[in-house]
């Protein structure tokens, strides 16, 4: 399938999701030379596309400003949106491989990355509440728009989007080995008792509950390497165990096939004779 509007001409690669409401579709536009990605809202209810238009109707900025596309095309109404490279918060976040401090980082990382994503707040609340979220290996946090809108609500707010982005908070606190962290536990004590209502209130909470990016202990540090670089290691002992597994075997061999391993007499006849004299007579 291939859709156009403007200068693009998308053509979809694949399927992410598929309901009676509506697909999203992982598209790349085939006149652009770098083949440009897209994920690609295809909507089939007319009554969620008219709850999604008056949304971004009544949002203060036009869709284009913020790289958001829609058309119309056999029928359907089309969503364009920049393609986000899938790596899960969920799936890729590994809390004891990090220090609080650097968790903490991620949490802010992820409240600017909901304040600035310029998406309305509706939209904003199905992305979290859909853990479209995804952690680049530098840390910072970007936004994917592969959503269901089955339950697309107009009078979805900020305050619902903080309460959603807080719980997301608290996961990612909450992998943390000690979860007596002040930060942890002023965020779990607040969002019991619904306090928050922007953004800003919640990354005002973290900033002075969170602890300052001394440096981690010896036994941290130890610990966060090992967690980061455990894969390596297996790979690493497997070639070593082979290797010797191959030498063993081979020593074996040899002694089975001549009753003698060379290069044991290294070790075994090294001092026999030094030059020109024998050492054993």
């Amino acid at each position: 399938m291939i859709y156009q509007f403007q200068n693009k001409r998308l053509s979809s690669l694949q399927v992410i999701l598929r309901n009676p409401t509506n697909e999203v579709l992982v598209c790349e536009d085939i006149e652009d030379s770098i083949r440009s990605k897209y994920t690609v809202l295809v909507l089939s209810d007319h009554a969620i596309v008219r709850r999604f238009l008056k949304i971004y109707n009544e949002a203060d900025y036009l869709p284009e400003e913020r790289n958001v596309w829609y058309f119309s095309a056999e029928g359907k109404y089309l969503i364009v949106y920049p393609y986000v490279r899938p790596r899960p918060l969920s799936s890729f976040y590994m809390g004891k491989a990090l220090s609080l401090s650097e968790s903490e980082e991620i949490c802010k990382n992820l409240i600017i990355c909901c304040m600035t994503s310029g998406l309305p707040w509706p939209v904003l609340y199905e992305v979290l509440r859909q853990g479209q979220v995804h952690l680049a290996t530098d840390r910072s946090i970007s936004l994917s728009y592969g959503i269901d809108l089955s339950e697309l609500d107009e009078e979805r707010t900020e305050s619902d989007c903080v309460v959603e982005c807080a719980k997301l908070l608290l996961f990612v606190l909450g992998e943390q080995t000690n979860k007596n962290a002040d930060s942890y536990v002023l965020l779990q004590k607040k969002i019991r008792r619904e306090s928050y209502s922007r953004f800003i209130e919640l990354y005002r909470d973290l900033d002075i509950a969170g602890v300052s990016k001394d440096k981690k202990g010896l036994f941290v540090s130890l610990h966060a390497w090992f967690i980061r670089n455990r894969d390596r290691l297996f790979r690493v002992l497997l070639v070593v165990s082979m290797i010797l597994l191959i030498f063993t075997l081979v020593t074996l061999l040899t002694n089975a096939l001549f009753g003698d391993v060379p290069w044991l007499r290294l070790f075994t006849r090294s001092f026999e004779r030094i030059g020109l004299e024998t050492l054993t007579k």
